[in-house]
């Protein structure tokens, strides 16, 4: 049953990433239990780990639904954080120590490491780095009003699980970019870091549009 659960979560976790669902559409289990050739139990379990990942949203009484990301949400999401993320990381290349530099050099090889060895819990490790390395950045910018602003968009659901969607050669372009970051913060340049951070948020914002829109289309 786990299995199947497993399954059927992976499945539905890209579908809500790529778009392939409107949002507001209602995931209900008889449908999908036939769709995937197993019992409603292991699509129950799967619907609820969706709802804890922030894809999908549960109401008392009216089933499970797919979280309201609309396209305009993700572009939203991506011009702000290209209007203030490039300036916590040039404040963080100037303010941050010897400690940010360990932590961000710890998540670049996490990261590596993950995209080498690959795997069903590649990803997650992945996520976990990227999260790391951004938030590492943002503490050290010595700016809670940034931090306030900036936290909830770096971890938008929609948005930290579109790694699912990305090929190793695109997620060793992503480890590219914070490695090219972590340079210019050990070099303590602020207009290198606040350059290269643009370059990956626009790169990052154009990858996934690109992956939905794609996915979209061969789904």
């Amino acid at each position: 049953m786990q299995r199947g659960a497993d399954k059927a979560y992976e499945v539905l976790r890209q579908r809500l990433v790529g778009g392939h669902y409107k949002p507001g559409t209602q995931l209900k289990e008889e449908p999908l239990a036939r769709e995937f050739g197993i019992s409603r139990t292991p699509v129950r379990s799967a619907l609820k780990r969706l709802v804890d990942d922030g894809l999908a949203t549960a109401d008392a009484g009216q089933g499970i639904h797919v979280a309201q990301w609309s396209e305009w949400d993700i572009e939203e999401t991506f011009q702000l954080r290209m209007l203030l993320e490039p300036y916590a990381a040039s404040l963080a290349a100037v303010r941050g120590g010897d400690e940010m530099l360990v932590k961000l050099k710890a998540s670049n090889e996490q990261m590596a490491q993950a995209i080498r060895e690959g795997g069903e819990s590649a990803i997650a490790h992945i996520q976990d780095a990227n999260r790391t390395f951004h938030r590492t950045l943002l503490d050290a910018s010595g700016s809670p009003r940034l931090r306030s602003m900036l936290e909830t968009m770096i971890d938008m659901p929609i948005i930290v699980r579109s790694f699912y969607l990305y090929s190793a050669a695109e997620l060793e372009q992503s480890l590219h970019h914070h490695q090219d970051l972590t340079l210019a913060a050990e070099a303590r340049d602020g207009e290198l870091a606040r350059q290269v951070m643009q370059l990956h948020l626009r790169m990052s914002y154009h990858r996934f549009m690109r992956h939905r829109s794609e996915y979209r289309r061969n789904a």
